[in-house]
């Protein structure tokens, strides 16, 4: 009878409506007690300045001396609130790197050194479609000018010079206008 003394546009609450509003809403199995309070602070700090993989994370914060439980239970909190990411952390050291002239490989490597799982950076890779070929005549253009190498030493000097910064032979033949002989 309540129901139909009540206006049209006033909606009755269910049951199920009001269990959800009165239930309190159940801890996550990642909440973080008071004890954890400093090193997430410290975590905190470090992910305020930059991104951050995993294991650097991890590392920083046991030469705190933070206990590697509460580390890495912190690091599991961190990612479930998508305030530490590999996959952002990927995404920005990639551009960083590719932009100061770092070839793929080399970026690879580092990456690995880093924590980053390959199959990560290389969806990451894919993503970011960046064109190392043009990023190689660049680099090249930038130490020895846009002209061909005068002689064999100049270019294989270029050759060395890119490979160091970690691009691929074709990037190198191609920036190099080289093509080897078969």
């Amino acid at each position: 009878m309540l129901s139909s003394t009540l206006p049209k546009n006033v909606i009755k609450m269910s049951d199920y409506d009001k269990r959800s509003i009165e239930r309190k809403p159940e801890p996550s199995p990642l909440e973080l007690t008071e004890t954890d309070t400093p090193a997430k602070i410290n975590a905190f700090r470090y992910l305020a300045r930059r991104e951050y993989s995993r294991l650097e994370l991890y590392q920083r914060l046991i030469t705190k001396g933070y206990n590697s439980d509460l580390v890495n239970h912190l690091l599991d909190y961190l990612a479930e609130k998508n305030y530490q990411s590999d996959e952002r952390y990927t995404d920005m050291y990639i551009r960083h790197r590719s932009a100061a002239g770092d070839g793929p490989f080399k970026i690879k490597i580092a990456l690995r050194a880093k924590g980053v799982l390959d199959n990560l950076s290389s969806l990451v890779f894919q993503q970011l479609a960046i064109d190392w070929l043009d990023r190689a005549q660049v680099v090249k253009a930038k130490r020895f000018g846009d002209g061909p190498a005068a002689d064999i030493l100049e270019l294989s000097k270029q050759i060395r010079f890119l490979k160091n910064r970690g691009f691929y032979q074709e990037h190198i033949d191609a920036a190099l206008n080289y093509s080897r002989p078969s």
